[in-house]
């Protein structure tokens, strides 16, 4: 390697001249390799954060879970779900014969995921939908669909998901919600026996377009996540034929097209200003706290603002690893508003945006020894806890690298909720999580948000 590129490759391993060694605090040692033992290292460089609300809306279409509730958040106010959903005719051609009655139509549904207050009872409002999907359409959370403002039925009910283990093996039972629809509605089903609205999908759609699942305004209870493929969840019309047996026709949910709609609203909270896309919220301002918050797109920015300074300093000093510490504060049993699973680290821009690669995938810290301009291969946030605190670790030696090699703005980064996808290759999908989990970062005297860098000297 001649000489230039050497001091390409190395500039940014100097910093005798701006930190003192001491031995690593104890969160964050744990994450060293084994020849990371008896290395130097610097936590040392300022650390800002703030909360940015990113107003680039989801994606919803087909993801799961499909969400329906809301709660009001004591720190970030109200968050409000509803599901809109096709639902399918299972058959064609359907007659249930002369003289047949309806008896009821039962909406039943299946849910694996509950999030708040549990506790209070949560009241589900079905309409009847009066848009219809188009498949030139992108839905995303905050796409309109047309549907009656009256409800065809109504249930107030306690999410419940039990467990049972048999043979060391624990799986969720749900105890299924169940809404009984109007009779009317009932009776316009059955008026379709042998005709075209029963005849066929199309017809069928024609006929009854779909449901939107709604709470009332003024609900502060929970939000669940609907298993509509489930073989539990269908709308089921209950008849009696003319000779008077009782017999039931199932139309499926999940099938067809359906998507969540996800609002919230930050009247009177810390981060009320946040409405604009970009907008930001520095930590100085909220007692050192910024927030990530799935689902309403409320995301903690993360700014080294003097790291650029490193590439003009003296001296050869190689890192071996970098990571961010990034202290939360503990979940609330009482509330039950528990912090995302998996959360990633976006590049951004000055306006606080998202950059994007060229086929116009958001751009994520790549894992370590990965190339930095790879979009492939996203490094996943960790989550841990010691000493009692609970805090969020991130490796960003290849993020580094590409600021200091000048591959990379050094705008900042975004934590966000994701979910994500392995694939058969190695890499790894992600995208934006739907459900609303939510955390608090703290960047505080006490509690300092830090990048430690483990490096070694290189002899002249």
């Amino acid at each position: 390697m001649n000489s230039a590129a050497r001091r390409l490759f190395l500039f940014f391993f100097s910093f005798a001249a701006l930190t003192a060694c001491e031995d690593p605090k104890d969160i964050g040692l744990e994450l060293q390799d084994e020849n990371l033992i008896g290395t130097e290292f610097t936590d040392t460089l300022t650390i800002q954060t703030g909360t940015v609300f990113q107003g680039d809306s989801i994606v919803s279409f087909r993801t799961q879970p499909p969400l329906l509730g809301q709660y009001i958040d004591p720190v970030l106010g109200k968050v409000r779900a509803s599901t809109i959903t096709e639902v399918s005719l299972n058959g064609s051609s359907l007659n249930f014969g002369a003289g047949a009655r309806a008896d009821s139509l039962v909406l039943t549904l299946d849910y694996s995921f509950k999030y708040a207050d549990t506790l209070k009872a949560m009241q589900v409002n079905v309409h009847r939908v009066t848009g219809t999907f188009d498949e030139r359409t992108s839905y995303f959370t905050t796409t309109p669909f047309a549907y009656n403002a009256e409800p065809v039925g109504s249930k107030a009910f306690l999410p419940r998901i039990d467990t049972e283990t048999t043979n060391g093996v624990t799986t969720k039972k749900t105890r299924l919600l169940k809404v009984k629809l109007s009779q009317e509605l009932a009776n316009e089903f059955m008026a379709q026996s042998g005709q075209a609205g029963l005849a066929s999908q199309a017809g069928f759609e024609n006929f009854f377009k779909g449901i939107a699942l709604t709470v009332p305004e003024g609900e502060n209870a929970s939000i669940i996540g609907l298993t509509l493929n489930s073989t539990n969840s269908s709308l089921a019309l209950h008849y009696t034929t003319a000779e008077g047996t009782a017999r039931q026709h199932n139309f499926l949910l999940g099938s067809g097209d359906y998507f969540t709609q996800l609002t919230s609203d930050r009247t009177g909270t810390a981060v009320a200003a946040l409405q604009a896309n970009g907008s930001f919220v520095p930590a100085t301002e909220t007692g050192g706290d910024s927030y990530v918050q799935s689902g309403t797109q409320l995301l903690t920015k993360i700014t080294i603002p003097h790291l650029d300074k490193f590439k003009d300093l003296p001296g050869n000093r190689i890192i071996n690893r970098a990571e961010l510490i990034i202290p939360i504060k503990a979940a609330s049993a009482a509330n039950n508003l528990t912090r995302p699973q998996q959360l990633a680290l976006y590049e951004t821009n000055n306006a606080n945006q998202f950059l994007r690669d060229i086929a116009g995938n958001l751009r994520a810290v790549q894992q370590d020894g990965i190339n930095p301009l790879f979009t492939t291969y996203p490094a996943l946030v960790a989550s841990s806890r010691k000493n009692g605190v609970d805090y969020y670790t991130m490796n960003v030696t290849s993020y580094l690298q590409g600021v200091m090699m000048g591959m990379k703005p050094n705008n900042g980064l975004m934590l966000g909720a994701v979910s994500s996808t392995s694939n058969s290759d190695r890499t790894v999908t992600i995208r934006p999580e739907l459900r609303p989990y939510r955390a608090i970062v703290t960047n505080n005297e006490a509690n300092p948000v830090k990048l430690l860098i483990y490096y070694s000297k290189l002899q002249d």
